[in-house]
This record gives C-alpha cells, sequence and structure tokens, in this order.
C-alpha cells in the first residue's frame, strides 16, 4: 500500500497534493465550528436564520465551499508554472493545500476566500499573455484576453466588494507596462461582469438592482484607528520561520513579478485602514506565490544557502511542526 502510494504520488504529483487537501478540508469540515458563518450576511446579501440552524445546510454548504476552493490551489500551481518550474509550482500547491488557516477558512462563507478562483483566473490569463510579450511569442498573443480576464476579475468584485483593490492593482500594473489596451479591455470585461450580476443577483434578491454594491460604496471604506493586520499576518499567520523567508523573497521580486506584487501589495496596505482581517486571505495566494518563487531563486543562487542545506531543512521542519500544531488549533478552537 505505501509503495502504491509513493508511486502515485511520483507519477501524479498535484493530483496527491489536492487528495491531501481534500483530506484536511473534510476534516476541517467536521471539527471546526458548527455554524455556516459568524455573520448573518455574505458580501452584503442576507443570509437566511433557517440555514445558519439547519446543520444539512451547514454541512453541504462546508463541502461544497471545500470542493470550490480546490481551484484556488489548482491556479495557484498554473500561474507558478509561468513563472518558475514544475517542481516550485507543485511546492507552493502543497503550501496551499496544508497552510494552517486555509482548511478553515475555505469550508466557510467568507466572501475573500469564495472569490479567490475568479481573482487567481483573471490574474493568470494576464500573466500568461504577457509571458508570450517576453518571450516573443507575439502570434500567441491575444488582447481580447483581458476581456475574460477582466470578466473573471469582475466576477471576484460580485463575491467580495473588496476585492476592486486588487483590480485597482492590476489596472495599475497593466498602465506601468504601459499595456493600454489590455487596461481598457480588462476594464470593459469587468463593468459586464459587475453590471450583470449587480443587476440579475439583486433583482432577484432585493427587485432592484445595485441594492448591495451602492451599500458597500455608501459604507466608510477605511477607518480612523490603523491595527497593524498585515504585520500580524506577514510574521504570524503565514507561521515563522518560513513568514520571514516569504517575506524576503516578495521584496526581492518587487520588480519582476509585477503583476503580482502590486495587487498583493494593495490588499496588504489596505488591510491597515480596515477592522477586516478577512480582506487579507485574498493575499495568501499571490503573496506566496511571489514570495516563494523569489525566495527560492535567491537561495539556488546563494553560496552561504546551499552549503548550509540543513539550516534550510531546520527552518522547514520548524513551519511544517508550527503549522501542524495550527492546523489542529483551528479544529478544536475555531
Amino acid at each position: 500500500m505505501k509503495e502504491k502510494l509513493f508511486f502515485f504520488s511520483i507519477k501524479h504529483p498535484l493530483v496527491y497534493i489536492l487528495s491531501l487537501a481534500i483530506v484536511v478540508r473534510l476534516l476541517a469540515v467536521i471539527f471546526t465550528d458548527g455554524s455556516i458563518t459568524s455573520s448573518t450576511e455574505f458580501n452584503y446579501y442576507p443570509i437566511s436564520e433557517k440555514w445558519m440552524v439547519n446543520p444539512w445546510i451547514v454541512y453541504i454548504a462546508r463541502i461544497v465551499l471545500g470542493a470550490f476552493s480546490l481551484l484556488i490551489i489548482t491556479l495557484s500551481y498554473r500561474i507558478t508554472k509561468i513563472i518558475a518550474d514544475k517542481t516550485t509550482a507543485l511546492e507552493i500547491a502543497t503550501f496551499g493545500s496544508l497552510l494552517w488557516c486555509l482548511p478553515y477558512a475555505s469550508v466557510h462563507p467568507i466572501s475573500e476566500t469564495v472569490s479567490l478562483p475568479f481573482l487567481l483566473y483573471g490574474t493568470l490569463l494576464i500573466i500568461k499573455q504577457h509571458n508570450l510579450l517576453d518571450n516573443n511569442e507575439k502570434e500567441k498573443f491575444h488582447r481580447t484576453t483581458f476581456i475574460i480576464a477582466g470578466f473573471f476579475l469582475g466576477l471576484g468584485f460580485a463575491v467580495c466588494y473588496q476585492s476592486i483593490i486588487y483590480y485597482i492593482g492590476i489596472l495599475i500594473v497593466l498602465l506601468i507596462l504601459k499595456n493600454w489596451k489590455g487596461a481598457l479591455m480588462s476594464l470593459i470585461g469587468y463593468v459586464i461582469a459587475v453590471g450583470l450580476t449587480q443587476t440579475v443577483v439583486d433583482l432577484l434578491v432585493f427587485h432592484k438592482p445595485f441594492v448591495a454594491m451602492t451599500a458597500f460604496f455608501n459604507e466608510p471604506m477605511f477607518e480612523t484607528v490603523l491595527p497593524m493586520w498585515a504585520l500580524i499576518f506577514l510574521l504570524v499567520v503565514m507561521v515563522p520561520p518560513m513568514s520571514l523567508l516569504l517575506i524576503f523573497g516578495f521584496i526581492r521580486v518587487f520588480r519582476k513579478y509585477i503583476l503580482l506584487v502590486i495587487p498583493t501589495l494593495m490588499i496588504l496596505l489596505c488591510s491597515l485602514f480596515t477592522y477586516d482581517f478577512d480582506v487579507l486571505m485574498m493575499a495568501i495566494p499571490t503573496y506566496v506565490i511571489a514570495g516563494y518563487v523569489g525566495w527560492k531563486e535567491f537561495y539556488k543562487n546563494s553560496a552561504f544557502w546551499t552549503k548550509n542545506k540543513w539550516l534550510v531543512l531546520t527552518c522547514y521542519i520548524l513551519f511544517a511542526l508550527l503549522n501542524t500544531a495550527l492546523i489542529l488549533f483551528s479544529f478544536v478552537y475555531l
């Protein structure tokens, strides 16, 4: 049995990693808190109290959300394969499968987490197109793809309004890269997605369009107090000592992977002006991709780290132990 699992993991590594993710998420479905959500709203849409107290609906919702969250892992893998190599992509997929806070967040209706597959797919399309330009494969470059990318980013907004900060970061990068047409086309796709979803959904729920979105923009987006959520996220939530390596790698590739760094940085900066810690969930995949790729590129070219592989291994082991302890903590106390 052990040999079969070993050879299966070698032959189908991504499927094996996703299998681990499924197991951990099923445990989260069973052992985390019984309520469907800590709020009576999902992105300004009301959640029926009958749903919140019905255990069948709760567990079915968790299973569906957990299955949907697997797209976060596969899309992170695909993005990493474009900018790095398959091995690094698999390592990041493993990270996304087992990071302690993600199983809990993935099986609960947290709008920031549910929006991630849409945000990541839009990001994937844009990175893919710019990678074609960087490799002088202009015959495969299609600006109309930016409309599709914008549409999916707009769907991300429909799920979580705070994700507009992420899209603003994408627009800024496209303008920095002087891709004016790409920026415009993504904006067209974004507006189409927002217009359709906020009209159709609101007509069904409120019997008139743009009710929820209007409520969001009428609220103050920033608070007067500045909690240090970003610092807690970077140093603690991402689990030391890996968290320190990710910070170093993220800073190191600031210019090289700007399509990942700027939108992520927008989310991190936004968290400095809001009490909502959940907004940082949108930053995890792109932050981990940029940070880990940056760290690994440095590690491969560093004489010190190459000679002291035991130190790297020690860091990874400490991270694994702390992460496992935090997973168990989340199952018992969250």
